[in-house]
């Protein structure tokens, strides 16, 4: 098997010597992947707090020491969400099933910084054994194993200790188990596909999405984004049910999170080691949790739509996020930022935007406030640390810094009248 560094075929898709033949259209229904330490930590606790008689204490045991439980500083997860195939008679079936969501996890056991990589699922790769093809392709090809071993080969990537496979429905069962999540629709959406079992009607706005309106908001790839705007609203929605997952009432929903998580999840972490990560993670909080996307862009092999990952970059972001990491020390590059404008001054979201860019911070997204009459800019997140860091960055006198939630990012920021365009 030549090396990766003789084939690159993350840069030049046209030089790939063997594309992966084309396969029968299948419709792939999607299945995000939930938070790995929420999921993991409270249906893993959960169940172990019930089988020892620790339902009162649980709030109160120590944690564990997870360098000693594990062996080593940090912990690699691959988390794999599958997707699902129907036959001409309208049976679900698995056989062949590929990953839909693709999600590497840098977990620093000391510092309790968890690092996620997400991996788009059409990126073109060479799969062991198998030849060319999109990175999703290879779990069916060999299961997780080859999955693991495909993204350790194509992208560098440290050894893998552990995979998570979510099957079939996990999400759509969490959110009905949950009563629902609130998300905040980004747009309108209208999509049907019968063969695919996939129906998305959404309006843009504030929602209670029940468990098959949330699948099909996270589903929804049918506009000029593609794959990358599918990718952002995973990650809204993984933002939303953390948080969910969190409040104190979530209680009352454990014996139904319980059962679909022993239904719904295939690992090869011993059950004794999930119950010490989730007792030693329950801790953490959201600015500890850093999220990243693959760069790619679009390329074309044999009439085929696949994404490319440029080479250099794509392996310095897989060595910082699931290699080195970076303990507790501030890093802007993690803090993923909006910017509205709430001004009413014509570029001032975009200028503000460049510059804290320049200062190393990832924006995401900018546009207008719902209203001009902002005053003060605002600057919102769930943790002072990180709102306050921003705020060292911007050239405003005391903007006004609100601690609370917000969905799909970091930091929201609310350009008001004293912001001067420089």
């Amino acid at each position: 098997m030549p090396d990766f560094e003789d084939q690159s075929p993350l840069s030049d898709p046209a030089a790939s010597p063997a594309p992966a033949s084309l396969r029968p259209p299948r419709k792939r229904i999607w299945l995000t992947m939930l938070c790995l330490a929420a999921l993991l930590a409270g249906a893993s606790f959960a169940f172990y707090a019930k089988s020892r008689g620790y339902n009162a204490l649980g709030p109160f045991l120590p944690s564990p020491d997870l360098t000693q439980v594990f062996g080593k500083p940090n912990l690699h997860i691959l988390v794999m969400g599958l997707d699902q195939n129907w036959t001409e008679t309208d049976q679900l079936y698995t056989a062949g099933a590929r990953t839909d969501t693709l999600l590497g996890v840098n977990i620093d056991l000391a510092n309790k910084q968890i690092n996620v990589l997400s991996i788009p699922r059409d990126l073109w790769v060479y799969i062991p054994k198998s030849g060319y093809g999109k990175i999703n392709e290879a779990y069916g090809d060999g299961g997780p194993l080859r999955t693991e071993a495909t993204v350790t080969k194509n992208l560098a990537s440290p050894p893998w200790d552990y995979y998570v496979v979510l099957k079939i429905n996990a999400t759509k069962n969490v959110v009905d188990a949950l009563g629902g999540v609130d998300v905040d629709v980004e747009k309108n959406m209208d999509y049907d596909d019968n063969w695919g079992h996939l129906h998305i009607h959404l309006k843009k706005g504030l929602h209670h999405l029940n468990g098959e309106q949330a699948v099909g908001y996270i589903r929804f790839r049918h506009d000029a984004e593609g794959d990358l705007g599918r990718m952002r609203r995973q990650r809204q929605v993984i933002s939303v049910l953390s948080k969910r997952l969190r409040d104190p009432s979530i209680a009352l929903h454990l014996p139904a999170l319980l059962s679909i998580f022993k239904d719904n999840v295939r690992t090869d972490l011993p059950v004794a080691k999930m119950y010490d990560l989730a007792l030693g993670l329950r801790d953490v909080k959201p600015d500890m949790v850093h999220t990243v996307q693959l760069p790619a862009v679009v390329g074309w092999i044999d009439g085929q739509s696949v994404l490319v990952a440029p080479d250099v970059e794509a392996k310095a972001l897989v060595h910082k996020y699931l290699a080195a990491g970076y303990g507790t020390a501030f890093d802007p590059s993690n803090v993923h930022v909006r910017i509205e404008n709430g001004s009413g001054t014509p570029g001032a979201a975009s200028a503000l935007a460049e510059l804290l860019r320049q200062h190393g911070f990832n924006v995401v997204e900018t546009g207008n406030a719902k209203n001009f009459n902002t005053k003060k800019t605002t600057i919102k997140g769930p943790n002072q640390r990180t709102a306050g860091e921003v705020a060292k960055n911007l050239p405003i006198k005391n903007p006004v810094i609100a601690v609370g939630p917000v969905d799909g990012v970091d930091i929201d920021i609310i350009v008001g009248h004293d912001y001067r365009v420089q």
